[in-house]
């Protein structure tokens, strides 16, 4: 059986386009920007393997758009994000539409846990799921609250699994986590947008599909190595993109961050994608 990408929309969100790329003030200016942007999707990616379904990122639930799902003081949520997602958007119910259950995915591989990729973690209870140990760390308790992670709202008894970085080094990448015994998708740690991001290579047909999660919002930011509005780090955002336009440049490369408007069109532009999961 052939590997086959295929995406998924949970929905949509709109930020300030001083996020999509950082302007002076950096998240302050994030919070005071009067500009936003137009509605962007919230793309999850199913990856239908011969050693079984695995899923990148959960997307987002309904309830985002539900007053108090995020606390009312946090200056983010009330100013500078809104969501737009109906019941039958997300993941679960998405996935069944592809005649796919929940609980067929053997694996989830999560870029981070900010809500709109971890939002929809309800749906897998059956799935191993995975993410980078510094991103664990970092979204707990209050402080994990204050920089915007929403860890009341993974599911109860929720135990992730911390992806292994002794894997040999793949191009400028100096760790990695194979997740397949093919050795076809592999973890590469892409820190900037959260310390602990990471990012998805998908290596198939003489071509690498790199899910980037939110390592940029766009092709046109890795192009330019601009890190987003909300990065507390950007000179470690920007060593990242350098390192992904380097992998880029050796290796057949599709971009696909989670909210770029032309991701689809870019993987559709390759015989990668199935419509048809299975």
């Amino acid at each position: 059986m052939a590997l086959s990408i295929h995406p998924i929309s949970t929905g949509q969100v709109r930020i300030k386009n001083a996020q999509l790329v950082r302007r002076s003030g950096g998240p302050v200016r994030v919070m005071s920007d009067h500009d936003w942007s137009e509605w962007l999707p919230i793309h999850v990616w199913l990856i239908d393997h011969p050693e079984g379904l695995i899923l990148v990122d959960t997307g987002e639930t309904m309830h985002a758009s539900d007053p108090g799902h995020f606390p009312r003081w946090h200056p983010y949520y009330r100013r500078a994000a809104a969501f737009a997602i109906d019941a039958d958007q997300e993941v679960g119910p998405a996935l069944a539409r592809l005649g796919v259950r929940a609980g067929d995915i053997r694996t989830v591989l999560l870029t981070h846990l900010h809500t709109d990729h971890a939002g929809g973690l309800g749906h897998l209870r059956d799935s191993t799921v995975w993410v980078s140990a510094p991103e664990w760390r970092i979204a707990q308790g209050w402080g994990g609250v204050l920089r915007g992670y929403g860890p009341r709202h993974f599911p109860p008894g929720f135990a992730p699994r911390f992806y292994d970085f002794s894997g040999p080094p793949l191009g400028p990448f100096a760790q990695t986590c194979a997740v397949t015994r093919a050795r076809d998708v592999i973890v590469v740690p892409t820190p900037g947008h959260t310390p602990g991001h990471v990012s998805v290579i998908v290596r198939a047909g003489g071509r690498s599909y790199f899910l980037a999660g939110d390592a940029s919002y766009t092709e046109a930011a890795l192009s330019a190595r601009a890190a987003d509005g909300v990065t507390f780090t950007p000179r470690a955002a920007k060593q990242t993109l350098d390192r992904i336009a380097l992998y880029a440049r050796y290796e057949p490369t599709v971009y696909l961050p989670t909210h770029d408007l032309q991701s689809v069109m870019r993987l559709r532009d390759t015989v990668i994608l199935s419509m048809a999961p299975g």
